[in-house]
C-alpha cells in the first residue's frame, strides 16, 4: 500500500492558495519558509500517520500540522490567517489524487487552533491541527 502523504500535501496547497481571501492577507504558502521571509505566509508543516484499516479496506489517519507566521503586534493578524485557513478547507470537501479518498476530514481534537509567541519574541506563530481519514 502506497501513502497518501503528497496528495494530501498538494490538496492542501491546492485549497489554501485557491481561496483568495487568504492569498490577499498573506505574501505566500510554502512547503518550508524563504530563507528570509516576507511576513505574513503559510508553511504546510508535518504529518503523522497511523494506519486506519478494516476488513475491507486499508487507508491512513493523518494528523496534519499547518502554520501560518507574522510579525503583526499582537495575534490579530495570525488568528485572522488561521480564520482563513480554516474557510480554506471548509469552503468545499478536500479533493486528493492518487485513487485516495478523503473519510472524513475535520479540525483535530487538542490544540486544534492555537497562537504562540516565537522565540524571538517578536513573531507569532498560528498552529493549525487537522485530521484527515483516508482510504484507497
Amino acid at each position: 500500500m502506497k501513502t497518501a502523504l503528497w496528495e494530501v500535501q498538494t490538496a492542501f496547497y491546492s485549497a489554501l492558495t485557491a481561496h483568495q481571501p487568504l492569498m490577499d492577507k498573506v505574501v505566500g504558502v510554502y512547503d518550508t519558509a524563504p530563507e528570509s521571509p516576507e511576513y505574513p505566509y503559510v508553511t504546510i508543516g508535518e504529518p503523522t500517520v497511523s494506519p486506519f484499516d478494516n476488513k475491507v479496506t486499508n487507508g491512513e489517519n493523518i494528523v496534519w500540522v499547518l502554520h501560518c507566521w507574522s510579525q503583526y503586534n499582537g495575534k490579530k493578524e495570525a488568528m485572522e490567517i488561521l480564520n482563513l485557513m480554516n474557510e480554506a478547507f471548509t469552503e468545499q470537501p478536500l479533493q486528493i489524487g492518487g485513487g485516495f479518498f478523503v473519510q472524513d476530514f475535520k479540525r483535530d481534537s487538542g490544540n486544534a487552533l492555537r497562537v504562540i509567541t516565537d522565540v524571538d519574541g517578536q513573531t507569532r506563530h498560528g498552529i493549525l491541527r487537522v485530521r484527515l481519514y483516508v482510504t484507497q
